[in-house]
């Protein structure tokens, strides 16, 4: 099955991708499900309850949270995220929810996720569509040479339509809903794929 697993819709001040035409878009490059990943905000759940069956894509509905140390993709069973956390703080609230965090773009130059953080995690964004190519290789190098058991998944970063579908991550499993999806993070087969781009 494959997904894209970082996308922002226009419930990110930084995007112009509106839902109906995202859907389209999704099913126009062959991708069987999308992350929606806005920044700080689940508000585009709505929306999709009310449209996604029709395009036939199994949509998940996650968030992209800002720390001072990093980055992070989180998806589960929430309607909203403390504000204002820190990593330290971020980690045992996603424990605890029985969410799942994922470091975003950890090697991006300009919003790095700290390399203690790293170590501390269990799947991280190997390849983003928005990094440099540079920036893509230092993460597979720093997971060959330090990355031991770590998981990496891949997502375009969308924030265009053009972008989606850039980087995906294929699974082995497929998936209908936020349960499957969470169980294959954990315990399933998947790894990250440029799909075109660069």
């Amino acid at each position: 099955m494959v997904i894209d697993m970082h996308i922002h819709t226009h419930f990110s001040p930084c995007s112009i991708i509106d839902i109906p035409q995202l859907l389209r878009r999704a099913n126009e490059v062959g991708l069987h499900g999308i992350c929606v990943t806005d920044h700080h905000s689940v508000a585009s759940k709505t929306v999709f309850e009310g449209i996604a069956d029709r395009y036939g894509i199994c949509v998940l509905v996650g968030m992209e949270y800002t720390t001072p140390k990093g980055d992070f993709l989180v998806f589960g069973h929430f309607d909203r995220i403390p504000s204002h956390m820190d990593a330290d703080q971020l980690l045992p609230w996603v424990q605890k929810e029985d969410a799942v965090a994922i470091p975003a773009h950890p090697f991006r130059h300009n919003r790095p996720v700290l390399p203690s953080v790293l170590q501390s995690s269990h799947i991280i964004e190997g390849l983003n569509g928005r990094n440099h190519p540079a920036e893509n290789g230092l993460c597979l190098e720093w997971l060959n040479g330090q990355g031991n058991e770590i998981k990496q998944v891949g997502g375009s970063d969308a924030h265009t339509l053009e972008e989606v579908g850039k980087i995906v991550t294929v699974f082995d499993k497929d998936i209908h809903g936020i349960d499957d999806f969470l169980g294959e993070l954990r315990h399933g087969t998947y790894f990250p794929r440029q799909m075109f781009g660069w």
